[in-house]
């Protein structure tokens, strides 16, 4: 059975089975803070030693994203600012601990916005600065944008395609089934035809880079037109 054939069969499984395959982005660790602060304690530090050796053995094609929040205490512009700096006092101390400046990517704040515990007095959980790996499902306007180059190809690349392959296939025929033929039903096709051409084709293949590309980007366009992320 040929690698297609077998995504189909997920595709189908997951469709009978209500599943539909996450791109949640890959934490590799959080660093707390104290109250209308971002100074870093002991802890703070401690816990960065840690994620810089973590991020220095990941081989990986995704960049590294820093994104600071704050609670809940206090007004919405002033807390993105303090998580901004929170954000930026993070990604300083990692790169002073030997990552390289270019293997981190996105640097923001998020502000109070997804708190992770749901109240409005101080809460040192919402005081975070999470470090993740993207999964670049950003809005997309030309695959020529996504960030991705030859040295990205690997086995992590091939297995972030068949994820996309799965998820679009599964949306396809769901919409299929359903008789309907939306925007989002169109982009799930190209999404699901570009991420199998990428897929098949050869790890050292010319043409796999674009066409992995095509697929980041479309199935970027299918979140979009799903509803799961904003439009550019």
């Amino acid at each position: 059975m040929s690698i297609a054939n077998i995504l189909r069969a997920l595709a189908v499984l997951c469709l009978l089975s209500g599943f539909s395959v996450p791109a949640a982005a890959q934490t590799i660790g959080t660093v707390n803070f104290a109250f209308d602060s971002a100074e870093l304690d002991d802890t703070a530090r401690a816990e960065i030693a840690k994620i810089a050796d973590k991020l220095k053995t990941i081989d990986s094609y995704k960049p590294t994203v820093v994104v600071g929040y704050t609670d809940a205490v206090g007004n919405s512009g002033y807390n993105l600012g303090l998580g901004q700096r929170r954000a930026n006092a993070v990604a300083t101390a990692l790169t002073a601990q030997g990552v390289p400046v270019d293997r981190v990517g996105l640097v923001e704040s998020r502000g109070e916005t997804d708190l992770l515990v749901t109240v409005s007095t101080p809460e040192r959980r919402n005081r975070r600065v999470n470090v993740t790996l993207e999964q670049m499902m950003t809005a997309c306007n030309s695959y020529r944008t996504v960030p991705l180059s030859q040295s990205s190809i690997g086995n992590e690349l091939q297995d972030d395609l068949q994820t996309r392959l799965i998820n679009a296939t599964t949306y396809f025929q769901q919409f299929q089934s359903d008789g309907l033929n939306t925007p989002a039903f169109q982009v799930a096709g190209a999404t699901r035809e570009a991420c199998e051409i990428a897929v098949a084709y050869d790890m050292g293949a010319f043409r796999k880079l674009e066409y992995a590309q095509r697929c980041f980007c479309n199935a970027a366009r299918l979140d979009v037109a799903l509803g799961k992320i904003p439009p550019a």
